[in-house]
């Protein structure tokens, strides 16, 4: 019978991941009978992962290894030409990381492999088989040194059986001993987890009630939800999956099934972060210039609806500030096209310094730069533009510190606006720039 805990759940008693297992697969040591198998192995995970791989063809070989240094992962035939018949087991009391190799594809076999605490095991079938699947198991491993499983179950035993799994894969852990301890853990001390796993039957909040809370806060792929429970019934699973788990499990848990919804799960999340971060990346790319990391002219024109209509509401007017670089061709004549980028990296630079939170500052194109500001006067814009042409004239442009530095001016326009249609007040900003570039630069020029 399992003992199940009392818990308070006032506060979080263990919100912190527990990560000192995690470690970066840095040395490897392959032991494997067949030379050419052996080195092909050795070859590709040197070359993919750029990490050191040791190699032994037999066990007194790897033996002697083992002795000289301490390895991060093993990866092991278990029917070497002189087998002990206890290697294995040698190397799990040690606490190793292994993954094992077998040529024996039987039941009998994989019920002994399923139920041993190692990372993982492969069948010998083919060689790029076996290799492909080595190398996923270790990007994996890798990935998941990164990675934190919050595991909540009132029962201790189940917990640390989850917890001994979870180690083997690299993977950081937080305890939580019931589910209304998981959810104020997660929804009010908002503790980051890539993966819940929890128990369905639990005191004072079960799994039910725990995943419904969650789903209101959390989509799928933002908090994925591993179930468990002992129950037969088929409406148990149902129930939790539509109220927003990602998967389930049976009690007693099957080491091999829970690790293959575990990493499907996991795969499942990182794919979501990486589109994720692929869309703002392409978001940025389409709103940015790729120079000065300045927005673009498709910023700007959609961030101008949002600033004119709030100038509209509260009768405000907005301010268009058009900056150009004084004898900028002479700058790329005289020093070249990559000091022509590093005068207009530098300039971006001191106006993003100088800008208001509110301004949105753009490149419009080669040395010109224009800023949209927002609740502004004349007086308000000038004074900002003849601090800003200071600064630009007083900051050298450093090529290479004390052998190569030059300095700049700049010339302004500033226009005052309240039309809906921004490029009346742009054009007029614009004349004003062309004035003060004809009245002999590094001056501002307005109405």
């Amino acid at each position: 019978m399992e003992v199940k805990e009392k818990t308070d759940t006032t506060q979080c008693q263990q919100t912190l991941a527990i990560n000192e297992h995690c470690i970066d697969i840095k040395n490897i040591l392959i032991v494997e009978d067949q030379e050419f198998l052996l080195l092909h192995i050795q070859q590709k995970l040197s070359e993919t992962f750029s990490i050191n791989c040791d190699i032994a063809a037999t066990e007194n070989e790897a033996k002697t290894l083992l002795e000289q240094k301490n390895y991060d992962l093993i990866i092991l035939d278990i029917y070497l030409p002189d087998s002990t018949g206890n290697f294995v087991g040698c190397l799990i009391r040690k606490n190793s990381r292994i993954i094992l190799i077998t040529g024996r594809d039987t039941e009998e076999n994989r019920s002994k492999l399923v139920n041993l605490p190692i990372v993982d095991y492969i069948y010998k079938t083919d060689e790029r088989t076996l290799i492909n699947y080595l190398v996923e198991s270790i990007n994996r491993l890798q990935i998941n040194c990164k990675t934190t499983i919050a595991i909540c179950d009132d029962s201790k035993i189940s917990r640390l059986k989850t917890i001994d799994i979870l180690k083997k894969q690299n993977l950081a852990y937080i305890e939580l001993s019931d589910g209304k301890m998981a959810h104020q853990c997660i929804i009010e001390q908002g503790i980051k987890a890539d993966l819940l796993i929890t128990d369905v039957h639990m005191p004072i909040m079960n799994g039910e009630d725990l995943v419904r809370l969650l789903r209101l806060e959390f989509s799928k792929n933002e908090l994925p939800i591993l179930a468990f429970s002992s129950s037969e019934k088929s409406s148990t699973v149902s129930q939790l999956l539509k109220l927003g788990a990602n998967d389930f499990i049976s009690k007693p848990i099957n080491n091999e099934e829970f690790l293959i919804r575990l990493n499907s799960t996991l795969d499942q999340h990182r794919l979501h972060k990486d589109n994720l971060k692929l869309i703002e990346e392409l978001k940025k790319a389409s709103t940015t210039d790729h120079l000065t990391q300045l927005y673009n002219r498709s910023f700007f024109y959609d961030s101008f609806k949002h600033v004119f209509a709030q100038a509209k509401r509260e009768n405000r007017t907005y301010g268009i500030m058009m900056i150009d670089i004084d004898h900028f061709k002479r700058v790329n004549d005289t020093y070249g096209h990559d000091a022509g980028d590093i005068t207009l990296k530098t300039v971006a630079d001191l106006i993003k310094n100088n800008q208001r939170d509110s301004d949105i500052v753009c490149r419009w194109g080669g040395e010109e730069f224009i800023i949209l500001i927002q609740k502004t006067t004349l007086t308000q814009i000038v004074q900002f533009a003849e601090r800003l042409r200071t600064t630009i004239a007083n900051t050298p442009i450093v090529i290479e510190p004390k052998l190569l530095e030059f300095s700049i001016t700049s010339s302004f326009g500033v226009a005052i606006g309240m039309d809906e249609n921004v490029d009346n007040t742009i054009n007029l900003a614009d004349s004003f720039l062309y004035k003060a570039k004809k009245a002999g630069r590094n001056q501002i020029a307005f109405k």
